[in-house]
């Protein structure tokens, strides 16, 4: 599968989770059913395999048990937009993307950005895209200078 698939059915789960919901077996088979519906998206009628639940699961515990501090570098790369301001699809992408370019670094920051951009074309408001586009380029950046 693609990770850019998992990366969605991650976000639907984060999204579930984070509002009160139990983003279980049935949330992914659901998410999986409705992917496979979305001729844009690459998704077998196997998919999701052991790999593939074992890295929506990691994204998924990651951010939920890493979400002050994915909040807190959200809050300081956003100008004048505070967390409770922001549109809840915008934050779940915002977080999950946070997370991935702090702790899978075989993944290239621009990729990370990248994905997260059309998860917020298909899934959120017309400037979402934009609007996470800079909040991620000002934490990548932030990132890497604190690797230097």
């Amino acid at each position: 599968m693609a990770r850019a698939t998992a990366r969605v059915a991650a976000m639907q789960m984060i999204f579930e989770r984070c509002a009160g919901g139990q983003g279980g077996e049935d949330t992914l088979q659901m998410i999986y059913e409705e992917l496979r519906e979305d001729k844009a998206r690459p998704v077998a009628a196997e998919d999701p395999g052991l790999a593939d639940r074992a890295w929506i699961e990691q994204i998924l515990q990651g951010v939920l048990t890493s979400r002050e501090e994915l909040d807190r570098r959200i809050t300081a790369a956003s100008r004048n937009w505070s967390i409770d301001r922001m549109a809840r699809v915008d934050l779940t992408i915002l977080r999950l993307a946070v997370w991935e370019i702090l702790n899978e670094p075989e993944v290239p920051g621009s990729v990370v950005i990248n994905e997260a951009v059309e998860m917020a074309n298909s899934y959120s408001g017309e400037n979402s895209g934009r609007f996470i586009n800079g909040i991620l380029g000002t934490i990548l950046r932030a990132r890497e200078a604190e690797k230097a």
